[in-house]
């Protein structure tokens, strides 16, 4: 009879079938939310797969598209988009995108475009203002015509710069273009790619400068 057991011996064999992962133990694919507001400006962000049902419902509430990302295009897409956040009210948090990602966006899943509103054209909120335009306003444009320029410090800021400035609370950095000056070094602003937003109030500490490799398109 044999004694000696060798450790290969006292080792079981494991089944292949065992040595991969059930399919219930991978993770969801995650889930892309995307569409454009009532003022056509485009947003989109990403939510955890195992929140569909809860997505689904804001999708439908925000009158907002849905798409899977089970491709690895989509899969791409979800790691570039922002986080989304749901809301105990049903709805959720959807930060804009920049458009020529929101378009790519929209080629990768099939979605028709929802009609960006009709903007008017020549309006006064189009353009900086005059110097000294506005409550409070005084100084004048960086160059003649008022052509925005991003300036290299915060000290360099004044009408007719380009700067960056946050929309609230998780909404990111958008580029601005500042109107006039008013007191106590608070600036009045306009959106550069969403005129029609109207103009918004930020104070000389609150604002960002472009990075330098994005100031020479704007010089």
């Amino acid at each position: 009879m044999r004694t000696d057991v060798t450790v290969t011996d006292a080792i079981p064999s494991i089944p292949p079938s065992l040595l991969a992962l059930p399919d219930s133990a991978a993770p969801s694919p995650a889930i892309i939310l995307f569409g454009r507001d009532e003022r056509g400006r485009p947003h989109a962000s990403h939510f955890g797969g195992d929140a569909v049902a809860e997505v689904g419902s804001a999708a439908r509430l925000m009158g907002l598209h849905l798409a899977t990302a089970d491709t690895e295009v989509l899969r791409d897409f979800a790691t570039r988009l922002p986080a989304g956040r749901l809301f105990p009210s049903g709805k959720g948090f959807v930060p804009f995108v920049k458009a020529d990602l929101y378009e790519r966006l929209l080629a990768a899943t099939g979605t028709l475009d929802m009609p960006i509103p009709a903007r008017a054209s020549g309006k006064a909120g189009d353009a900086p203002p005059p110097a000294g335009a506005g409550s409070g306003g005084k100084g004048s444009p960086d160059a003649p015509g008022g052509a925005p320029k991003a300036p290299s410090d915060w000290a360099s800021i004044k009408v007719g710069s380009t700067v960056l400035a946050c929309q609230g609370p998780m909404e990111g950095w958008w580029e601005a273009v500042v109107l006039y000056t008013k007191a106590d070094d608070h600036f009045v602003l306009r959106w550069r790619d969403f005129a029609d937003d109207g103009e918004f109030n930020r104070a000389r500490k609150d604002l960002g400068l472009l990075p330098p490799d994005s100031r020479e398109g704007i010089r």
